[in-house]
């Protein structure tokens, strides 16, 4: 003997048969496949969503106030939101730009490298890399008076007082985040004792290398740059080669780090990796660490698209039962149906979007930012996730 209907279950069905008539016979779609569903005892509560209810995915809009050419391929975005308020984020963080080339719109993260005392101006950096379509675009086109939208601010790379030293070892455009932290830490009512380990390959790389200089002489002997070239100029007096275990083993050497240094380390994997070995064999406690990684956008391949699939997200003891379409994220989709869903980066960078699969399969975009142990425990990041059929999801809060 069936399950009794009541009138709320007659209402879904004859939505559901609704929307099934309309994809097959007037738009020329296939139906989302027909699932049985358990019984729940969690309320449900449907959401007629709208196109403006996807809006917050397009970010906020921001002013280019003025932009500044850092090195042949990088340049620095200086940044303010319309109505002048500021823009808040914690030293370290980084912004999600949601920019539209060739008419497609994508996003890419770019991390803060000025100092709150900027504000109500924000300066992002961003250097044109290979086949990088925004860098490259932003490079090329980006000029005072446009406007660009930004998601966020996100992520933990951070740093928020305390630590009698801080030791940051950068490569290339991975100055940028601990550019903010130097500042932040300088400014601080009790500075640490910061040095800057920084690789390039050439003098003309260096980004804010004029900069860099005129902070290590205003903070003569509490702010020391270190930096280490692969080609350089003739004389030269620093360090060259790269910065690799070697390198680093002498330039720790000649700063003599205290047992109690927090080190921040942002730049290229190779160096990241033996940045990370070096500081295994010294003995550094992984809880005097901090990692960002910058990922190449190219790596990041969407998984080919489903059909419609339909999709539960429950949050607070209130489920919300939304159809995810063809292509589209988890994310995107609870949003457009009214779910109260969290999120910061919208690029599986941050974390901020967590929620745990209690039901069904999903694919996610790669790299992204969970743990084996989170992805063990059942964990996906909404924001990457595309369903491979009928998902069920609970959010935190």
């Amino acid at each position: 003997m069936g399950d009794r209907l009541t009138l709320s279950d007659r209402w879904t069905a004859a939505r559901r048969d609704a929307s099934m008539f309309v994809r097959t016979y007037l738009q020329g779609r296939p139906p989302a496949p027909l699932v049985r569903r358990r019984r729940r005892p969690t309320p449900l509560a449907v959401v007629r969503g709208g196109a403006d209810q996807a809006a917050p995915l397009d970010g906020r809009p921001l002013l280019i106030d003025e932009v500044v050419r850092e090195t042949p391929d990088a340049v620095s975005l200086w940044l303010r939101s319309p109505d002048g308020a500021e823009v808040a984020f914690v030293p370290g963080q980084f912004l999600t730009l949601v920019v539209t080339v060739d008419g497609q719109t994508l996003r890419r993260a770019y991390s803060v490298s000025s100092h709150r005392a900027h504000a109500p101006r924000v300066r992002l950096t961003i250097k044109a890399v290979h086949g990088g379509r925004v860098s490259g675009h932003l490079n090329r086109a980006a000029a005072a008076g446009a406007t660009v939208r930004a998601l966020g601010p996100s992520g933990d790379f951070t740093w928020d007082g305390g630590r009698e030293e801080l030791v940051l070892i950068g490569g290339g455009s991975g100055i940028t985040p601990l550019m903010a932290i130097a500042l932040a830490a300088l400014r601080s009512e009790v500075p640490p004792r910061v040095t800057l380990i920084y690789g390039n390959r050439g003098l003309d790389d260096v980004i804010f290398r004029e900069e860099l200089a005129g902070l290590a002489a205003a903070h003569r002997g509490r702010f020391e740059v270190r930096h280490v070239l692969e080609a350089p100029p003739v004389p030269w007096d620093g360090a060259e080669g790269r910065l690799d275990a070697a390198q680093l083993e002498d330039q720790l050497e000649a700063i003599a780090p205290t047992d109690d240094a927090l080190f921040y380390v942002c730049g290229p994997e190779p160096m990241m990796a033996a940045v990370r070995a070096h500081l295994d064999t010294r003995g550094v406690a992984v809880g005097r660490r901090r990692e960002e990684r910058f990922s190449q956008p190219a790596e990041r391949e969407a998984p080919p698209p489903t059909g419609p699939q339909p999709a539960r997200v429950t949050r607070g003891g209130v489920t919300e039962e939304v159809v995810v379409s063809a292509g589209e994220t988890l994310l995107a989709a609870g949003l457009r149906a009214g779910a109260r869903m969290p999120f910061s980066c919208t690029m599986g960078g941050c974390g901020a979007c967590k929620c745990r699969l209690v039901e069904g399969e999903v694919t996610m975009e790669e790299p992204n930012c969970l743990s084996p142990e989170e992805r063990a425990d059942g964990f996906v990041l909404a924001c990457v996730a595309r369903p491979c059929g009928p998902v069920a999801v609970e959010v935190d809060g």
